[in-house]
C-alpha cells in the first residue's frame, strides 16, 4: 500500500496546518554522515494532490535511484519547502545515533524559514524539540509528506556518499552507500577505517582496537 495524506488530514482536522514531514538516511551505515530531511505542503495540496505526485512518491528504499531523482524534482514542484542537513560520522560517535538524530532534527528546524505547527517523523523517537511532535512507526510507509522527506534525505546523502568513494577510495562507497556490505567489509579488514567510518560502530570499533594494540606492542 503507497502512503497517503490520510494523516496529514486528520492532523489539519484538528487544527494543526503547517505540517513538517521528517526522515532519516544513513543510520544503520558504518561510514559517512547521517541525514535528515524534512518536507511541507500545502493544506490546499494535502486536499487535492494530483496524480503524478501520488504514483511517485513511495518510502525512498522501495524506489532505484532514477527513481528518487525524479521523484524528488515532484517533490520540489509541489511542496511549501524541501530541504535536508548532514550531521557528520564524529557527531554520531560522539553523540550515539539517537542524539545525533536529535542534534540533527533541532539543527533542520533551526534553519527553515517556515515554521511548521507540528513535527510527524517516522520512527519510535521520544524529542523535545520544543513544538508539537509525532513519532510515526512506519511512518516512511503511511505519509507522503515522511515519505518525501525519506527521498530528500537519501537523494542528498547519495550525492555525498558518491563524493566521498572518490576521495576515498576502495571502499565502494559509491555502491553501498557506507552500509557494510560484505565488499565493504572485506575491504575495511584489508585497508583499514578511513577517516568518515563510524569509529563507535562495529565492526570499525574492533578493527581500530586492533590497530592500537599492535602500536602498543
Amino acid at each position: 500500500m503507497n502512503p497517503s495524506f490520510a494523516l496529514e488530514l486528520d492532523l489539519i482536522s484538528r487544527g494543526y496546518h503547517i505540517i513538517a514531514g521528517v526522515d532519516e538516511a544513513g543510520r544503520g551505515a558504518l561510514a559517512g554522515p547521517l541525514s535528515l530531511g524534512l518536507t511541507m505542503f500545502s493544506t490546499e495540496f494535502i486536499h487535492n494532490p494530483d496524480k503524478i505526485f501520488l504514483t511517485g512518491i513511495n518510502d525512498s528504499k522501495l524506489l532505484t535511484p532514477n527513481k528518487r531523482e525524479k521523484a524528488l524534482a515532484i517533490i520540489g514542484s509541489r511542496c511549501l519547502l524541501s530541504t535536508a542537513t548532514m550531521v557528520s560520522h564524529r557527531i554520531i560517535d560522539s553523540l550515539n545515533i539517537n542524539g545525533a538524530t536529535e542534534f540533527a532534527l533541532k539543527k533542520l528546524l533551526s534553519g527553515i524559514s517556515i515554521k511548521p505547527d507540528i513535527v510527524i517523523m517516522d520512527g519510535n523517537f521520544k524529542f523535545d524539540i520544543g513544538m508539537p511532535y509525532m513519532a510515526v512507526k512506519k511512518g516512511d510507509r503511511k505519509s507522503l509528506s515522511i515519505a518525501s522527506a525519506s527521498i530528500a534525505a537519501k537523494v542528498a546523502r547519495d550525492h555525498i556518499m558518491d563524493k566521498f568513494e572518490d576521495i576515498y577510495p576502495g571502499y565502494d562507497f559509491r555502491g553501498n552507500k557506507g552500509y557494510g556490505t560484505r565488499r565493504h567489509c572485506e575491504s575495511l579488514k584489508l585497508k583499514g577505517p578511513c577517516p568518515i567510518h563510524r569509529k563507535s560502530y562495529e565492526p570499525v570499533k574492533s578493527l581500530l582496537s586492533l590497530e592500537r594494540n599492535r602500536i602498543e606492542l
